[in-house]
């Protein structure tokens, strides 16, 4: 009983900081703020860190200028850091089809905003990327950006001062 419970003790920890994807290695979590901030917000992170913005589409504005669907509010960024991606990319350029790394914001049915990416460490599954650690290390970046870009306003307004010199 005591050897369960040490055990018990010692697992909870770790299961309350893992994130948790679908079969196809999509995380997604519900933001705090509606597709425009949330993105915005991730823009702003992305160009303070140096990695490269590749570019922002706007889903709604593209299917309202294409004469299509009506669409709820949907924006998805294209950003990486080239260095790290090159890593994957020698070991298998299949995995070009993964980079650079994309996130998308959107409004669901449900009327809440959810930001969604899939987390590098699924492309091990997908690609030949044995021994690779920038999947991992990538994997970390993206879910520290998710969790920020997706916080309350309160919450992000004290986290980004804090950062100020």
């Amino acid at each position: 009983m005591n050897k369960i419970l040490l055990i018990m003790v010692m697992i909870l920890p770790l299961s309350l900081f893992s994130v948790t994807s679908d079969k196809h290695g999509i995380i997604t979590k519900k933001s705090s703020v509606d597709v425009k901030t949330t993105m915005d917000r991730l823009e702003m992170i992305i160009k303070q860190k140096g990695l490269t913005l590749f570019a922002r589409i706007n889903h709604k504005e593209n299917a309202k200028n294409a004469g299509g669907a009506k669409l709820n509010d949907a924006e998805v960024i294209i950003f990486g850091n080239p260095k790290v991606e090159l890593r994957m990319l020698t070991r298998d350029p299949k995995a070009g089809l993964d980079l650079p790394f994309k996130m998308s914001a959107y409004k669901a049915k449900d009327g809440n905003i959810y930001l969604s990416y899939r987390d590098p460490r699924f492309y091990a599954k997908i690609y030949d990327l044995y021994g690779c650690k920038s999947k991992n290390t990538m994997s970390i970046l993206l879910n520290k950006l998710s969790d920020k870009v997706t916080l309350p306003p309160k919450d992000f307004k004290a986290l980004s001062s804090s950062k100020k010199p």
